[in-house]
This record gives C-alpha cells, structure tokens and sequence, in this order.
C-alpha cells in the first residue's frame, strides 16, 4: 500500500478513551510511512499521548492536500473540509448528536465495533469493521504474575460516575451485592480522570465494602493498576468499544462485564463473564462465580489476554487501510447516502 495523507478531525485532545483511539491510530501510522494530522476546533496543547504527526487548528484543514478525512464527532465532520479527500466517518459512539447528517456526507462509514455495525445496520447504514483496540505493547501483564492467593480479591472499576452509560455505579452496586453474597472479602478500586480538574466523585450511597479512589493516574500507573488487579468489572451501555474492558483484558486480569461495547473479544464463560443487561443483580452473578472460583478467574484471565491480541491497534490500522485503499482517488462524495438511507 502507497503512503496516505490522513487527517484526523477530533473535537478536542482530553483525556478520554476515544480521543486516545485516535491518538494511538494517528502514531501507527505516522510509523507506517504515512502523513498524518490531527485538527481540532481551538488550538490545542500537546496531546496526553505520543503523537509524532502534526496538530493544527481545524481552520486550515482546507490548505493542505489530504487523502482522507477521519472523524468520530458529527459536528467535527461536517466542519471538516479538503478539496479532494475521502470523508470517513468513524462511528464510535451510539445515538451522537447529528449522526444521520453525518451518514449522508460520508463517503464511507466505518464501525469501532460488532455492537455498532448492528446498531448502524439497523439504520439502514452500511459501516466497515474498524473495530479495536488495545496497545498490547503498553498494556500487558507484569511478568512473573503471581498466582491467585486466599487474600481478598483485588477488583477494579472505572470510576467516571459522571457519566451515567459508563455503568460505574452499577459495577460497584455488583462487585457489593457479590462479595456480600458469597462472603469473599474483596478490594475495591475505583479510578478516574475528572474532568476540569475536579476533585473524588462521589458515590450515591457509603459502600460496605473496603474501596479506595485513584485520581488522575499516569499512563504507567493505569497500566499497573490493571495488572495488580484480580478482576475488573464494567457496566456499560451504548459503549461503542470498551476501552478499559480491553485494556484491563491484555493487563491479565479476569473481566465480568456487559455485552455494550465488550461483544468483540468478550465471549461468555470463555474469555469473560457477560451480562447481557446492565442490571447490578444480572452482573452480580457474573462477579459471584468469578469471586468463588480462583483458578476458574485465572483460566478466564489467561484465555482473555490470548483473544484481545487480535485487536492490537496494529490491526485495527490494518483493517481501516484496507477499506480505504481500493477507494482513493475515485470516491463520491455523500455515497452513503446513496445506498444507503439513515432512517429515523
């Protein structure tokens, strides 16, 4: 495949799992060969991850040649203009303010997940697997791993309590109801990167189990959060990918989760425990037979890290130049539209 020049259009460049998809495709390829740009609305800062391609501001897309134009933010992509290049929309995120528009002006529609294919198919729109990913390079377990010990049960949880289809407070109410149910003491962790600098959230209620918040982690720590943790559990809905599912998954740790944003690499009683429901009881009988059953968790967790491997950043990158590639230089603009209407 011929070098690309590949603009990325982002809203901003904060500290949020789909920002990062974006930062870690932009570096794949900017190692590849390729010429890559991230634009944003406002001048932004250095990004909070290696980046090596250029950042501007989204006004002067329009004076550079580019191959393709990449977004996952409707509003973005409808800004997001260069005479000439393939526009693709990166579906992440279900129900997005303004997605049926952004339908209409894509050349082509790419999916960050099975979950999201389905969801856009019911739609009428046809998306392309781009889904992924994990830096299994960063985001892998410690070496020397120590086997399941009789000590309490080290469990975390993303703690974005902010936003209510990230599940937090449902994970929590389940590893809770669990321990409680089974009499297995567990450990709580909860960890987060509050937005504008706020301080520890808060939970809805005092817990009766032990739990201890972890503010603002480095990259290092998040990666040795993970790996210092028996199990991680996530209660998601509308989740496009679940970054934190994978990332804990490649860190080697057992994962009880929902099926949004998981269905990918998260096959039940094989390489997780999955709730099809975002109930707190429903996944409290997944995190229960995980509690129970040390070496049932260990088996989980080894099997889990070999199936996220395929779902590497390096293959995502993969999957997205092969869709782009046989359709440079001879796109139309708006073809999705044409075959395939976005309904109601």
């Amino acid at each position: 495949m011929g070098s690309l020049r590949i603009a990325i259009a982002l809203p901003h460049l904060g500290v949020y799992g789909g920002i990062r998809r974006f930062l870690e495709l932009g570096e794949v390829w900017t190692r590849r060969g390729h010429s890559v740009g991230i634009f944003t609305p406002e001048p932004e800062r250095e990004p909070w991850l290696p980046f090596s391609g250029t950042i501007a501001s989204l006004g002067a897309l329009p004076l550079g040649s580019w191959d393709v134009i990449l977004s996952p933010d409707p509003a973005v992509f409808l800004r997001a203009r260069a005479p000439g290049a393939l526009r693709v929309f990166y579906a992440v995120l279900e129900r997005a303010p303004g997605e049926r528009q952004a339908f209409r002006a894509a050349d082509l529609v790419l999916a960050n997940s099975a979950g999201m294919r389905r969801y856009l198919a019911r739609r009428g729109v046809r998306a392309h697997d781009a889904a992924g990913g994990v830096n299994v390079a960063w985001f892998r377990p410690a070496e020397g791993r120590p086997a399941p010990t009789s000590g309490p049960v080290r469990v975390l949880v993303y703690g974005r309590v902010s936003r209510r289809r990230k599940g937090t407070w449902t994970a929590v109410r389940a590893v809770e109801r669990a321990s409680l149910h089974t009499g297995v003491p567990v450990v709580l962790t909860l960890f987060d990167a509050p937005p504008d600098g706020a301080g520890e959230p808060a939970l809805p209620r005092a817990l009766r189990i032990p739990h201890r918040w972890v503010l603002n982690p480095t990259q290092r720590a998040l990666a040795d959060l993970y790996r210092e943790s028996d199990l991680f559990v996530s209660a998601e809905r509308r989740a496009g990918w679940c970054n934190t599912a994978a990332e804990a998954m490649a860190c080697g740790a057992a994962v009880a989760c929902t099926r949004s944003g998981t269905e990918d690499f998260a096959r039940n009683g094989v390489t997780a425990r999955v709730a099809r429901w975002s109930w707190a009881w429903l996944l409290s009988r997944r995190v229960a037979a995980l509690l129970r059953d040390p070496a049932a968790r260990a088996g989980m967790a080894a099997r889990g890290h070999d199936a996220i491997q395929a779902y590497s950043w390096e293959r995502t990158a993969d999957r997205i130049e092969r869709v782009i590639e046989p359709r440079r230089g001879g796109h139309t603009h708006g073809t999705t539209h044409a075959w395939a209407q976005a309904r109601a």
